[in-house]
């Protein structure tokens, strides 16, 4: 009877101890997942975006109350230096225009910018996508293109290395703000196209690490000439040597990764029967052949939707970032002119819709299948 009462006993001690074992394997289980939470937000934010299901809209209604229009004008932003050691009061000049013309920007300007893009519902695209026709934005937002000339150092200027070998980027330089911007607005979507001469980035010590820096981190990086001559003053034996060695530069350091896109200096020639544009979008260097796909101007007015009979992806036109008192397409003025020409997205790449009025300026090559509504 005592043997029994005994194991009994032993029973019960070996199941209180199994149970204590089991609440502190619990405990600790919900430390580590707490600890884990706290130490790895951004990773389950992330996943939490990526289970968010992508509104399409598909309805006359819809379409009215966001003013869909796919056959809407895309602004392609042009931008130049980004200036981070002036405030814009101090420039003595309207708005965030460090030179009189505007073609230099202060930092903060740029910010305030992009706060208003993000705000008035644009969402930024690769400029390779716009000329492809491969807009992909939310529904009822609209793109919108920036590129940067010159590859000057305030692009992205470069103070040194981590430990891990990584570039420290400047934070009030353009790279800087955008990737600031890329943080605080994830949906934003933000990129860039850079334009560089055979000066690449004025920082030799970090220029071919920065173009691969930029490749690596969704920009673009594409030609604006080997010394950003005037084309219009050049021999056609010229204008072909200056688009093909950044081509050859380009092909050295990220073969295959460059886009094939001229942006020209000065916007010169202004016309594509000029006689050394056919050099700009074929050119020979050696043994090589490099063809261009689109060539840059310097204009003053957002271009065509791509699903337009108008668009030309081989010549596009540009805004230039400057202040003006809200005057001569500045980006005040451009952008109220957009908000009733805007392009508008559906929220599906598979369509192209438009109010039913616009449905002749649709061009019928695009694999897309085409809605209207009135």
């Amino acid at each position: 009877m005592a043997r029994r009462v005994n194991r009994r006993k032993r029973r019960i001690r070996i199941c209180i101890l199994a149970a204590g074992c089991l609440a502190v394997l619990v405990l600790i289980f919900v430390i580590l997942s707490f600890l884990f939470h706290a130490l790895f937000p951004q990773k389950e934010a992330k996943k939490t975006e990526e289970k968010k299901e992508k509104i399409v809209l598909n309805s006359a209604k819809q379409y009215r109350k966001y003013h869909v229009d796919e056959s809407g004008n895309v602004p392609v932003m042009m931008y130049h230096g980004i200036h981070g050691e002036i405030l814009s009061k101090d420039t003595g000049n309207t708005g965030g225009n460090v030179d009189v013309d505007g073609y230099q920007r202060t930092a903060d300007a740029f910010e305030k910018d992009l706060e208003m893009y993000y705000k008035k519902g644009y969402r930024m695209i690769r400029l390779n996508d716009y000329l492809d026709g491969k807009i992909d934005v939310e529904a009822g937002k609209s793109p919108i293109v920036l590129t940067f000339d010159d590859g000057l150092e305030n692009n992205i200027r470069v103070t040194g290395v981590d430990k891990n070998g990584e570039l420290k980027i400047d934070p009030k330089s353009a790279v800087g703000i955008l990737e600031k911007f890329k943080k605080k607005y994830p949906d934003f979507h933000v990129t860039a196209t850079f334009f560089i001469t055979g000066g690449k980035f004025s920082q030799p010590k970090y220029d071919d690490k920065i173009i691969k820096w930029l490749i690596d981190h969704d920009y673009d990086v594409g030609n604006h000439t080997w010394n950003h001559p005037d084309f219009t003053e050049l021999t056609t034996e010229q204008a072909n040597e200056q688009v093909a060695l950044v081509y050859d530069m380009l092909e050295e350091i990220i073969p295959g990764k460059y886009v094939n896109i001229v942006a020209l200096p000065f916007g010169s020639p202004y016309k594509k029967d000029h006689e050394t544009m056919p050099y700009v979008y074929d050119c020979t260097s050696e043994d090589k052949e490099y063809h261009t796909k689109c060539a840059l101007q310097v204009a003053w007015e957002p271009d065509y939707s791509p699903y337009t009979v108008e668009f030309d992806p081989t010549f596009i036109k540009r805004i230039r970032a400057y202040d003006n008192n809200g005057t001569n397409f500045d980006i005040e003025s451009t952008f109220q002119v957009l908000e009733s020409t805007r392009y508008i997205s559906d929220g599906d790449e598979k369509t192209i819709v438009v109010p039913k009025e616009n449905k002749d300026r649709v061009d019928k090559t695009y694999k897309k299948r085409l809605k209207t509504y009135e």
